[in-house]
């Protein structure tokens, strides 16, 4: 109840504080859908933003929900393919919602979320870069462990808390020597990638062969929470086949997501690689699932009991190929030189109790894919 007054007193007096302000922008947001879309992103080009209200500083953009008024966190996005604004709202099957965004009061002050996306390197543990949020978390390999283990293969660690743990479990490895591979209430790392593409790593896929590359030699964070978190690990050139092929991959989390967006380019002087994206078949287990631009596993964890899925999802704009090849159950893609092949790839974990069953993770697949295809239609009323 306290904090729930704590919220109403927030709003009121943010909303007392901008009274006459002389810049408002209304947005709208629209679920074309007829299911929920909870934690959905929004995302709002600033270049329009800038249109109505010139000479805002992204700093002091505050988004409000019109019917509660209260203000929602925001963050601002600054890549080289266009500047946008995010917030996360949910909205019921068909919903039209209604906010403002205006400049920030002087005295008010945006209340920092403990629940964030993260990600960064990790030198302190053989050069891994990993990255989180509220629901999964990942990882993959740099430069110091290929003495052990040479993949683009992604790791799926799993988690049963919202707050971050990366840091955490670093810590606690490298300076009390707890070791991760067992769940002390928080989760844990209860997946194997090895020399494969792992859970939903994408590499070239040339004579039936996944051609992976070395570990990382660069990486680059662009955005950090709290709303997404942008990375970019680059590879050196490796043979893939009869190609010579180099690569970056960009990829960003959002908070309540299950999945990552994950953006493949290649450098070849090849007109088109031969590419696929998709998780290692162990033989523990013989549960897959296939649907259009859908593959799904579902597989014991090790170390501890329990269950983990692995999925990857395309969009409608790209053409793939179901396969099972080379151990791997993949979509395979045809891609260009300089052109990002874009697809999505995550996990779950059946202690945190969202995913009970394989048939759960399906339906969670089948509806990302419903949201993936069909936006929230967002307008900027100038």
């Amino acid at each position: 109840m306290k904090k729930q007054i704590g919220i109403l007193l927030l709003a009121i007096l943010f909303c007392a504080s901008v009274e006459g302000a002389e810049k408002i922008i209304r947005v709208t947001a629209t679920n074309p859908l007829q299911i929920l879309r909870d934690r959905e992103t929004v995302s709002l080009d600033w270049a329009q933003i800038l249109k109505a209200f010139p000479g805002l500083d992204p700093a002091d953009a505050v988004v409000t929900d019109a019917a509660t008024r209260q203000p929602i966190v925001n963050q601002f996005v600054d890549c080289e393919k266009g500047s946008v604004l995010l917030f996360q709202t949910d909205l019921r099957p068909g919903q039209k919602k209604e906010f403002t965004i205006r400049k920030r009061p002087k005295d008010f002050v945006m209340s920092i979320p403990a629940i964030t996306t993260y990600c960064r390197f990790i030198p302190e543990r053989k050069d891994d870069f990993g990255w989180e949020n509220d629901k999964v978390a990942f990882r993959m390999y740099g430069p110091a462990l290929e003495y052990e283990t040479i993949t683009s293969g992604i790791d799926a660690w799993c988690k049963s808390v919202s707050y971050p743990i990366i840091d955490k479990f670093i810590r606690d490895y490298v300076e009390k020597n707890i070791p991760y591979h067992y769940d002390h209430g928080e989760g844990g790392d209860f997946y194997k990638v090895g020399p494969t593409l792992g859970c939903g790593g994408m590499a070239p896929f040339i004579d039936g062969k996944v051609c992976l590359p070395r570990n990382f030699i660069q990486w680059k964070i662009l955005a950090n929470g709290p709303i997404r978190s942008v990375f970019e690990l680059t590879y050196a050139p490796w043979q893939a086949g009869a190609l010579t092929v180099g690569e970056t991959k960009r990829i960003s989390i959002d908070l309540g997501s299950n999945l990552c967006r994950i953006e493949c380019t290649y450098n070849s002087p090849a007109s088109t690689i031969p590419a696929a994206a998709g998780i290692i078949l162990r033989e523990t287990s013989d549960q897959i699932w296939m649907d259009d631009q859908k593959i799904a596993y579902w597989l014991p964890t090790d170390f501890i009991e329990g269950n983990i899925g692995c999925g990857v999802v395309f969009g409608a704009g790209t053409k793939t190929v179901i396969v099972r090849a080379d151990s791997h159950l993949l979509m395979t893609v045809d891609a260009k030189p300089q052109t990002a092949v874009v697809y999505y790839a995550g996990s779950c974990w059946d202690k945190n109790k969202e995913f009970d069953t394989f048939a759960e993770w399906q339906q969670y697949l089948t509806e990302f894919k419903q949201r993936l295809d069909s936006p929230v239609l967002v307008e900027i009323l100038l």
